[in-house]
């Protein structure tokens, strides 16, 4: 086992996780990851993924990928070795076209700004024609002689005075009626939820929470986590990945206790009866969380 390997199973270890919970958080099958830890890279499927691997695992554990990268720089096998397989380079490659093929490969460029100009100039000429088309033609008739409207009678004139009265009498009524009903209240929000933590241990965090009957739990992922959300009946309310921009809700009123595990809390916002909950540890130093919530109705 190397130092580095060494060092990824102790923090593995501290946070209470197993390799079977790592393999679901990170998606690197567990063979993998137990090659990371006895330093075994040669069953590896190349030195880009051992890095790659490593990375993901190093993550996962709360440990700075670049600062283990610098720190056992010679137990990890350098990518670019897997980049070029073989010894070959573009300036070879170029020196072997002939001259007629490279003087080809210099005239194309210019032939296809070429085409862009004219085709660009022939779509405008044509735009052009198309709106000079469908202007309508111009009126050549003589000046409009003026008709002059016939004056109103006095019976009209009074049934205008009428009809306009009638309109502002409807309007005050209508704004009467309107400011002596009450104003809509909006939707009922959520009663919240008290909430106590009752025991800490690892990674493990007991929550009493006391509550009407509500209780609802709601998570959105600005990055990827695993989650997985169940009760002690053994039923399993959500168990995968959480994309970015996905939000799950889940309505556990009917419960009495709740199970959250969350993979990356940096990533994973978490509310309560729609309000916002803080997590037991802080998400830098703790990123792989298990909640357990006991209501108290």
């Amino acid at each position: 086992m190397t130092e580095l390997g060494k060092r990824l199973r102790e923090a593995r270890e501290e946070k209470n996780i197993s390799l079977d919970e790592l393999q679901e958080m990170t998606k690197i099958q567990k063979r993998y990851l137990i090659g990371i830890e006895e330093g075994n890279y040669a069953i590896m499927p190349g030195n880009f993924y051992v890095r790659a691997f490593i990375r993901q695992y190093a993550e996962a554990v709360g440990l700075d990928p670049d600062e283990l990268f610098e720190q056992y720089k010679q137990d990890i096998p350098q990518s670019y070795q897997d980049d070029l397989p073989q010894p070959l380079s573009r300036v070879k490659t170029r020196q072997q076209l002939s001259a007629e093929g490279t003087k080809w490969l210099d005239w194309l460029p210019k032939a296809l700004i070429a085409a862009v100009v004219v085709g660009a100039a022939v779509l405008v000429w044509v735009l052009l024609q198309r709106g000079t088309a469908n202007e309508p033609p111009a009126k050549t008739s003589p000046e409009t002689a003026e008709v002059e409207k016939p004056k109103q009678s006095p019976l009209e004139q009074a049934k205008q005075k009428q009809s306009a009265k009638e309109t502002d009498e409807k309007e005050t009524n209508e704004n009467r009626q309107q400011n002596e009903q009450p104003a809509p209240t909006g939707e009922e929000q959520q009663p919240a939820a008290a909430m106590n933590v009752t025991e800490k241990r690892g990674n493990t965090a007991t929550i009493e929470v006391a509550s009407s009957g509500a209780f609802s739990i709601e998570l959105s992922s600005k990055g990827t986590s695993w989650v997985e959300v169940y009760n002690t009946k053994g039923h399993t309310f959500y168990r995968g990945n959480l994309t970015s921009g996905q939000t799950k809700t889940f309505d556990l009123s009917a419960e009495s206790e709740v199970w959250v595990k969350i993979g990356r809390t940096l990533d994973v916002e978490m509310k309560v009866n729609g309000q916002p909950f803080a997590y037991p540890f802080a998400p830098k130093e703790e990123v792989y969380q298990k909640l357990h919530f006991v209501l108290k109705k």
